[in-house]
């Protein structure tokens, strides 16, 4: 058996989270099927602020995905650092925002290597906006688990987690 990682109990902030997060570029979104099953799909992180969410990806809106998040909008968000082997998880909140308006002032080129001739005045391509309610960091220096941010509402724990990130 691997030794626990102890969770440090000095929480951050969600400007700290937010900070964190501009050292990633790519997440897991693991979203809840219909059947409840859990399906994970890699997304780009983008870094762009919005003032409605805390983080948000870009999609097609005629995905399995869209649908899920329609249905459930509890979500997971799981990045890795590649270079130190550091992990976030996220607990959230999403939502699919259609508006495409929204879609062609924040268009980026690189996006069209996954839209292809869809253009973001048609309408097909949406927003996924996440709340953040829970994030945790995992230190690559001995896995030690960092609550970096909580919602007001989300209780202190002092739970240790099981294994290490090593």
């Amino acid at each position: 058996m691997e030794p626990e990682a102890k969770e440090d109990k000095a929480r951050g902030s969600k400007e700290e989270l937010l900070a964190l997060l501009a050292e990633f570029d790519t997440a897991m979104l693991v979203g809840i099927e219909a059947d409840g099953t859990l399906r994970a799909r890699p997304m780009g992180l983008q870094h762009e602020r919005l003032a409605d969410c805390d983080l948000w990806f870009v999609s097609a809106d005629d995905t399995h995905k869209t649908d899920e998040i329609d249905r459930h909008h509890q979500v997971n968000v799981c990045c890795l650092r590649t270079r130190d082997r550091a992990y976030v998880s996220l607990s959230a909140k999403a939502r699919v925002e259609r508006n495409p308006h929204q879609v062609q002032r924040l268009w980026q080129p690189t996006w069209k290597l996954w839209f292809g001739d869809e253009r973001p005045e048609d309408g097909g391509i949406v927003l996924l906006k996440l709340q953040v309610e829970r994030a945790e960091y995992w230190d690559p220096e001995g896995g030690r688990l960092r609550v970096v941010y909580a919602a007001p509402d989300e209780p202190a724990t002092d739970e240790a987690v099981e294994g290490d990130v090593r």
